[in-house]
């Protein structure tokens, strides 16, 4: 998991957090993120979605500059959640690696 730190980092600057419930959190574009989305692979976010199973699925809408993000919210703390999105880079890192442990901690291997 160690591997996709970097691309979580990278993606997290460019978003904030516009409103989370438990299960589902709506990711709303930076100013200036969409020179950045021309040269961002959508892969990487399917890589970074993918290697977290607490994350069920992603939707990306351009036109109302969004990205939602459903998760098990009985598997993944919200406060996790806020971190990883949220202003600070190393409350983000810990949230990351939190996120990790406990889901090792379920029996979820990564």
């Amino acid at each position: 998991m160690e591997k996709y730190l970097e691309k979580v980092m990278k993606m997290r600057r460019w978003v904030v957090i516009g409103h989370h419930i438990p299960g589902r959190v709506r990711l709303k574009y930076k100013l200036g993120i969409v020179a950045q989305l021309m040269q961002f692979n959508l892969q990487n976010v399917d890589d970074v979605i993918a290697q977290i199973p607490a994350f069920r699925s992603y939707k990306l809408n351009k036109a109302t500059g969004c990205i939602v993000i459903e998760y098990d919210a009985n598997t993944l703390p919200l406060e996790l959640v806020d971190d990883l999105f949220g202003e600070s880079d190393q409350a983000a890192e810990r949230a990351y690696f939190a996120i990790a442990q406990y889901l090792s901690g379920e029996g979820i291997q990564l």
